[in-house]
């Protein structure tokens, strides 16, 4: 199939975060910026710099002081507060190790995957009777990306693949620890005799599997995408991957197409004409209409 070219996006949405301000913005020691990392601070480049940039004019100055100081705990002033309250991720948290992120257990807490407070089941649109979940990413072979706090990227499979092939008997997901990458195998889904391999939206490696929908694998199908999620994926190239995704009226735009496309097909090879009942389209078209071919699908929609 044609890989229709997409708008370039700029600085990673992060999902549920009330203040996109970076954090040295809110503190007042930067002019105002949104955050460019997706509020990975240990793996930022301007946190780097801004701490380095601090000391140079501190040792120049000779205003060092104490030396187990760090520049964060000296720039945030005495309140201490967080970098998680900072960036509104949590109400209130005062920090207690002198911003000392890396050994910091409430850090590690809350950097942890499977902890996502505030985060709420999406929004969604619909285009042509199939859900679009809002500010997520999506990949031509119809896979989702949600870009989150800290950095790491949530995924999972579209709401218009999942009624396209329906039901399943079991969905193979990558270990932890496997590396994956943008348009390549992701996770495998199998139906009868059938079997049809999605596409990774980023590059990274597999930090989370949904254990879930390995034991009740009708959830993705229920809900694609909230508890229907598959996996989340350290990235390693956010950014260039995100140029390469869907985002916003765009993603509407596509999905329009697709659904044109599936019923162009449809009509032509089978005679069948694809219709939306209440709003939505079925929930599984490779079910009612089987003669079309379950690897014909496959090959026009999510390779």
């Amino acid at each position: 199939m044609e890989k229709r070219a997409t708008k370039k996006t700029s600085n990673p949405f992060v999902y549920g975060i009330t203040n996109d301000q970076c954090v040295w913005s809110r503190a007042g020691v930067i002019k105002p910026m949104k955050c460019i990392n997706a509020f990975d601070c240990l793996d930022c480049s301007l946190d780097r710099r801004v701490q380095s940039n601090f000391e140079t004019k501190q040792a120049q100055a000779g205003k060092m002081g104490k030396a187990h100081l760090t520049p964060r705990m000296r720039m945030l002033s005495s309140q201490l507060k967080c970098r998680h309250m900072f960036s509104g991720r949590v109400d209130y948290k005062m920090c207690a190790h002198n911003y000392n992120c890396v050994k910091c257990p409430y850090d590690k807490m809350i950097e942890d995957t499977g902890y996502m407070p505030g985060i709420k089941q999406p929004v969604c649109d619909q285009a042509a009777g199939f859900n679009v979940a809002r500010d997520h990413y999506f990949h031509y072979g119809h896979t989702w990306a949600r870009v989150e706090y800290g950095g790491r990227v949530r995924v999972g499979i579209d709401d218009f693949a999942l009624r396209l092939l329906g039901p399943q008997d079991e969905i193979k997901l990558p270990g932890l620890g496997e590396t994956v990458f943008q348009g390549q195998h992701q996770a495998t889904l199998k139906r009868d005799q059938n079997e049809a391999v999605t596409l990774s939206p980023v590059d990274g490696k597999v930090v989370a599997v949904n254990y879930k929908v390995k034991k009740k694998v009708q959830i993705p199908n229920d809900s694609p995408y909230y508890g229907g999620w598959l996996m989340v994926i350290e990235p390693t190239d956010l950014r260039k991957n995100l140029k390469n995704l869907f985002f916003g009226t765009e993603s509407l735009a596509w999905m329009d197409d697709e659904a044109t496309r599936l019923n162009t097909l449809l009509s032509e090879e089978t005679g069948y004409q694809m219709a939306a009942t209440g709003g939505e389209a079925i929930k599984d078209i490779y079910g009612m209409v089987p003669r079309i071919g379950w690897d014909r699908l496959v090959e026009e929609f999510l390779g």
